[in-house]
C-alpha cells in the first residue's frame, strides 16, 4: 500500500533543488546554446510583450512543478519501502523511463529536433535519479 506521508523539509528541498538545478540545465553554463539552436531560438535578444508578460506564470508553473515532482518521488519511493540512495536512484529511473520518456517520446510529432529531446531528458534522468535517491536517505 502506497504510503502518502510527505516530509516537508525533504519536499522543501528537493523542489528547491531541481528549480535550481533546471535553471543551471538551461543556462549558458551547460545546454543552453544546442537547445535553443535546436529550438530555432538562439540569437533572439529580445523578448515580445506576451513573452515578457507570460514569464511569471511560467516560472511559476516550473515552481509549482518542481514540488508535484518532489511529492511524487517521496510517494512512490517511500511507499515502495527503499531505504537506500541506490535503491531510490533505482526507483527514479524506472519512474523517468515510465513517465517523463515515454511522454517526451509522445510529443516527437510536434516537430522538435531529437537533440531537445535528449536535452530534456538528460535532465529528467538526472533529476529522476538523484532526487529519487535522497528522498530514499532523508525520510
Amino acid at each position: 500500500m502506497l504510503q502518502f506521508h510527505i516530509s516537508i523539509l525533504p519536499l522543501v528541498v528537493v523542489a528547491v533543488a531541481n528549480f535550481f538545478l533546471s535553471w543551471v540545465w538551461y543556462s549558458p553554463l551547460l545546454f543552453m546554446k544546442p537547445w535553443a539552436k535546436a529550438l530555432g531560438t538562439w540569437g533572439k535578444t529580445e523578448m515580445t510583450e506576451s513573452e515578457r508578460k507570460a514569464m511569471p506564470f511560467l516560472m511559476l508553473g516550473g515552481f509549482v512543478s518542481s514540488f508535484i515532482l518532489s511529492c511524487g518521488l517521496q510517494i512512490v519511493v517511500h511507499g515502495m519501502g527503499v531505504t537506500d540512495f541506490a535503491g531510490g536512484l533505482l526507483v527514479g529511473v524506472v519512474a523517468w523511463a515510465t513517465f517523463a520518456l515515454t511522454h517526451s517520446l509522445n510529443t516527437l510529432f510536434e516537430g522538435r529536433k531529437p537533440v531537445v529531446l535528449v536535452i530534456n531528458n538528460g535532465l529528467f534522468l538526472l533529476t529522476y535519479a538523484l532526487f529519487g535517491g535522497l528522498v530514499a536517505v532523508w525520510r
